[in-house]
């Protein structure tokens, strides 16, 4: 888990947080945690102004994507696991940072992106069609999603090689097409419809 200095950096980073950046804990920092408890857990229960490994996953998720994103928003943009804590906190895996920084460039080039789905516990993704048991989803390196380009195969086809020029590209597939790190072609996955899903390393 995070230490304790760098849980105040973050969470001032975030707004939630306004005293001094030092090692000692405090009663502003334990309303900080409550704060952001409030903000994105789903379930009162978790909501106890306790520093555990969920909150510290939260912690981390949201500064990755508000530090290295410009304009994505967990809430927003729906980025927490879709079970909305009825089979976990909402948040079972950090959000990569490298998944968080190619998704941004997704957006800088072609537009409006809507997330279809980025984190997954296990079992959300186990009620999900055609899932995978080793599916990047449950450690936040994995998200689909759709822009104006992917109704068509041509456009989902560009949205995945120019996800093989940003960052820890690892997998990309769509209805369709699907490149690897170590090969491409063609790939039937109904189900996807027009989104496109690209995971990192």
């Amino acid at each position: 888990m995070l230490s304790i200095k760098k849980r105040k950096t973050y969470l001032k980073f975030l707004g939630y947080y306004k005293g001094t950046i030092d090692s000692k804990n405090n009663k502003e920092l334990t309303k900080a945690y409550l704060n952001l408890q409030k903000d994105y857990f789903f379930n009162k229960e978790d909501m106890d102004s306790i520093y555990g490994p969920d909150t510290d996953i939260l912690l981390q998720s949201v500064y990755n994507v508000k530090k290295y994103s410009k304009n994505f928003d967990i809430k927003k943009d729906k980025l927490y696991c879709r079970c909305k804590g009825k089979y976990c906190t909402g948040y079972p895996a950090i959000i990569d940072v490298n998944l968080v920084k190619n998704l941004q460039s997704i957006r800088n080039k072609f537009g409006a992106t809507s997330v279809i789905s980025l984190l997954r516990c296990k079992v959300w993704n186990s009620k999900q069609p055609g899932h995978s048991n080793t599916s990047k989803h449950m450690s936040g390196k994995a998200c689909d999603f759709q822009t104006k380009v992917s109704s068509t195969l041509k456009g989902r086809k560009d949205m995945i090689n120019y996800w093989f020029k940003l960052s820890k590209p690892n997998y990309g597939y769509c209805n369709g097409y699907y490149k690897s790190r170590w090969s491409k072609g063609t790939k039937i996955s109904k189900g996807m419809g027009a989104s496109v899903h690209c995971d990192v390393r």
